[in-house]
């Protein structure tokens, strides 16, 4: 993955930025605020899980497991996000 582009690259080489390590840390942040929204978003369907349906804690985390497979189908290319809203939208009638 690129973050910068060729232009912002070359200007920052003249002013002595590395861009390698400049990219590094673009990466890293970005993992690390996806990792914290996926966590965030996580607790509040969990929470929901539990206060409008009822589930348990052997539920919800069976739940949970089976959306974490599902992202790992998506990561190793046997599905994509847009398959998954696809299905979402024509069988259960709800806009993504």
């Amino acid at each position: 993955m690129t973050a910068l582009n060729r232009s912002t690259r070359r200007r920052l080489e003249r002013n002595g930025v590395v861009v390698k390590e400049l990219e590094s840390i673009i990466e890293e942040r970005t993992r690390d605020a996806i990792k914290y929204t996926v966590r965030q978003y996580s607790a509040v369907v969990a929470l929901c899980l539990r206060d409008k349906l009822g589930f348990g804690k052997k539920r919800a985390q069976r739940f949970m497991k089976d959306v974490d497979t599902m992202f790992g189908d998506v990561m190793a290319g046997y599905l994509t996000l847009d398959d998954v809203i696809e299905t979402v939208e024509k069988e259960l009638d709800i806009t993504i």
